[in-house]
């Protein structure tokens, strides 16, 4: 065999080979999409306290599990329990403002029942007055000085009856619908909430990462201290091709690689899909359109982030933020999706090694 027929041979082999590995890789594409962009992702919580203050303890470590609860740091609470005090103290003195006021409404009570009798006495008198005036033994004089008297003793009747009325809705019906008491109350709760607020807890399960704090910090209500990364809310965040997934629905089966740990097969579950993407985000901020003035004859495709499940827990050792690569089970046929497996094991091994 001649150098020449060889080479033909060897060319029409390579040409063959090119031809099923591109065609694979268009079908692939389509049935059983792969991205290796793909991360571990867990909440995390930054922590910060709602009122301001010296840091005098901290009670955690960088990387300590905690439980939901548990103590994380204290701040200085001289300040928050002298405050509490005071508005105890205002709490006190409105009761006491409150005694003071059911006393004078019970004063006012006794002076309107005295008012009372000399007006009855009055009118009597005016009425005697009256009957012996028909007869001639009294002045007209004295006639309208008892009148003007009962006029007099009405006014002050009618004086005290404001005076306890003023005085009862002062009081109010009862201490629930009194103003001064109901703000001291509102003051010492508000006092003990931020008393509270100096010992920051955990607000769920998680793990202290990228601690800096130590006593003798000072900070001010909302500035972030801590951050916490939540346990058992894992998930896979996944960019596809847009044209890979546009026909993926949630409850596809994925398969799941980790850099971290070479030739294992995890098994998870498509969830959904993000609607939406920052480039195709349009707000209102007067700013003129930028176009694309990108010169390339073939244009990056665009990427669409999915969600995945995995079935069981991510491994523990994994941290937020672990890569990973995705395979999309969409196709039924078995010879793919064998396909698929070995080519996730030997991409597995290929980041693992690289």
């Amino acid at each position: 065999m001649t150098p020449d027929i060889h080479f033909n041979r060897w060319m029409k082999r390579s040409i063959v080979l090119f031809l099923v590995i591109f065609a694979y890789l268009v079908i692939a594409d389509t049935t059983i999409p792969m991205t290796s962009y793909s991360t571990v992702q867990r909440p995390v919580l930054t922590i910060a306290p709602q009122v301001s203050g010296k840091v005098t303890e901290v009670a955690v470590h960088n990387n300590q599990e905690v439980k939901r609860g548990d103590v994380l740091f204290r701040l200085e609470d001289t300040d928050y329990k002298i405050a509490l005090k005071q508005a105890e103290l205002s709490l006190q003195q409105a009761y006491q403002t409150n005694a003071t006021l059911k006393a004078n409404i019970a004063e006012a009570e006794a002076e309107w029942a005295v008012a009372n009798v000399a007006l009855q006495e009055s009118e009597r008198e005016l009425k005697r007055l009256k009957s012996l005036q028909t007869q001639h033994l009294v002045s007209e004089q004295q006639v309208d000085q008892a009148t003007a008297q009962v006029a007099s003793n009405k006014a002050n009747l009618h004086a005290i009856d404001a005076r306890k009325n003023a005085i009862a809705i002062a009081l109010g019906d009862d201490e629930s619908n009194n103003i001064a008491v109901n703000n001291a109350r509102s003051a010492v709760a508000d006092a003990q909430l931020n008393l509270s607020r100096t010992t920051i807890l955990a607000p769920q399960d998680g793990v202290i990462s990228n601690m800096q704090l130590v006593p003798g910090m000072v900070t001010q209500s909302g500035q972030s201290l801590l951050s916490l990364v939540i346990s058992g809310q894992d998930r896979i965040t996944a960019d596809f091709r847009e044209k890979s997934i546009a026909s993926v629905t949630p409850g596809t089966p994925a398969l799941i690689v980790y850099d971290a740990f070479p030739g294992k097969l995890f098994e998870g579950v498509l969830t959904s899909r993000d609607s939406g993407i920052s480039q195709g985000q349009n707000t209102a901020n007067g700013i003129l359109a930028t176009p694309d003035d990108s010169d390339r004859w073939v244009r990056d495709a665009q990427r669409i982030r999915v969600y995945v499940n995995q079935t069981g827990q991510i491994p523990s050792s994994l941290v937020s933020g672990s890569k990973a690569t995705v395979m999309v089970e969409s196709s039924d046929s078995s010879l793919l999706r064998l396909i698929g497996h070995v080519q996730m094991r030997i991409v597995s091994w290929l980041h693992y090694v690289y």
